[in-house]
């Protein structure tokens, strides 16, 4: 299912990227290696072949299931015992597949009528999570309620309301946010407390960089690399996803927003990104427990300018 992954691929584009997936297994075959995303097919034909043995389990938990592959899932329901097994799965219905419109029937799951939604939010305050929400239904109006549950903010902390700093480039930014961080610090507040979220990896590394320089070096660290420390960290949105912390930088949206204006994309091109880009700022500010900031270069734009106001 290609919906919402951006254009088609006519006859001869088809033909070349088969060629071109052909020579590059017949490569890694004479290299005796494997690719990773090839490891759960093996394995299935394995399973099927009755060559492997998947052991069997009374309950299987998933976190972050939105993000499991049909084939994981296929292994993982192998693994069950045909006898009382439980399947007990936890998903973000603005992520993954499940943020395209895939449902899980076509995982080879019947979950309708035995999902339960969470509506209260254990991690953020009320004024992170009604800046987040407001700003998903102001991006995305036509998506369908079942898009984003609505929390329950009644039952929700209060804290600081999300604040946007402007700024006139890119080095200002990082210069900025650089600056922010090492006031933070001086003032008390843990390096394992922040947790800094670019829209791209060569900023996290600039980012990275301007840091140890300022503080020291391993101040900073992208948490892929490393985790637990104390340490700051610094990582893409989209390594984001179940990260969290007290007091959460959104840097580099610019270059989200700039991707969704470009002349080349169709009406349908430039929807698939736009709600692709929201989900991921969504997910990002519920990053933040306490506290949320977003910096930007040039003139906000006007939906996130109204997010911002205070209800």
């Amino acid at each position: 299912d290609r919906r919402w992954r951006g254009f088609g691929l006519n006859p001869e584009q088809r033909n070349q990227m088969w060629a071109a997936m052909l020579a590059y297994q017949q490569r890694l075959a004479e290299l005796n290696k494997t690719d990773w995303g090839d490891i759960p097919q093996r394995l299935w034909k394995c399973v099927e072949a009755n060559e492997i043995t998947l052991p069997q389990y009374d309950f299987v938990f998933i976190d972050e299931a939105q993000f499991f592959a049909p084939i994981w899932m296929r292994l993982v329901l192998k693994s069950l015992k045909e006898q009382n097994a439980h399947l007990f799965l936890v998903a973000d219905p603005t992520q993954g597949f499940l943020g395209r419109g895939v449902s899980w029937k076509s995982l080879g799951l019947e979950a309708r009528g035995r999902t339960h939604l969470l509506r209260r939010s254990h991690r953020t305050t009320r004024e992170i999570m009604q800046f987040a929400s407001l700003f998903y239904r102001l991006r995305l109006p036509a998506e369908r309620d079942d898009e984003i549950l609505a929390p329950d903010f009644l039952n929700m902390p209060n804290g600081a309301f999300p604040v946007v700093i402007s700024l006139s480039s890119s080095q200002d930014e990082i210069a900025r946010v650089v600056n922010e961080v090492a006031e933070l610090v001086k003032n008390g507040i843990p390096r394992k407390h922040l947790l800094l979220l670019h829209a791209n990896g060569q900023g996290c590394e600039s980012l990275i960089q301007a840091i140890n320089r300022k503080l020291g070096n391993n101040a900073a660290i992208d948490p892929k690399e490393t985790y637990p420390g104390d340490y700051i960290r610094v990582t893409t949105l989209n390594a984001g996803a179940g990260i969290e912390s007290p007091i959460v930088f959104l840097v580099g949206l610019r270059e989200l927003f700039e991707e969704e204006q470009s002349l080349r994309l169709t009406d349908d091109e430039r929807l698939a990104i736009m709600r692709d880009n929201t989900r991921k700022i969504y997910m990002a500010a519920t990053r933040a427990g306490q506290r949320l900031i977003f910096t930007y270069v040039g003139e906000l734009p006007e939906i996130l300018a109204k997010a911002f106001k205070k209800p």
